[in-house]
């Protein structure tokens, strides 16, 4: 999907929504980072290591179609630029991230608390 796309498809999707839904979207999005934090964190203790994603620019050798002074359309050998995502392992240590997932899950609890206030909120101001 196109990166244009993916910012204004949450946009116009987010212009459908009552006011209660869009309130209780955004009272639960820490929550929703925290628990892709949380996977994410699990993941990498259950592997033992972590995956960094990156991108790398890589020159790829293609035919070119191109017009000639005369107007006619030939082809030659060109190079375009290819931007490539890679999943890479890397090396963590494994005490220190099961701490971090401690602290991730503590936090988790404290934010589910306050998002069920949050949402009991918005139930109160936009009754259906």
């Amino acid at each position: 999907m196109r990166p244009a796309l993916m910012l204004v498809l949450p946009l116009a999707l987010a212009a459908c929504a009552t006011p209660r839904e869009s309130c209780l979207s955004s009272v639960g999005r820490e929550g929703r980072v925290l628990d892709a934090l949380i996977a994410q964190t699990r993941g990498n203790v259950m592997r033992g290591y972590a995956i960094e994603e990156r991108e790398e620019l890589r020159t790829s050798r293609q035919l070119c179609r191109y017009r000639t002074d005369e107007g006619a359309i030939a082809r030659r050998f060109c190079d375009r630029t290819v931007v490539e995502e890679l999943r890479v392992p890397v090396t963590i240590d494994i005490e220190e991230e099961k701490v971090k997932l401690d602290q991730l899950l503590q936090r988790r609890e404290r934010v589910a608390r306050v998002q069920a206030e949050a949402r009991a909120q918005c139930v109160a101001r936009y009754p259906e």
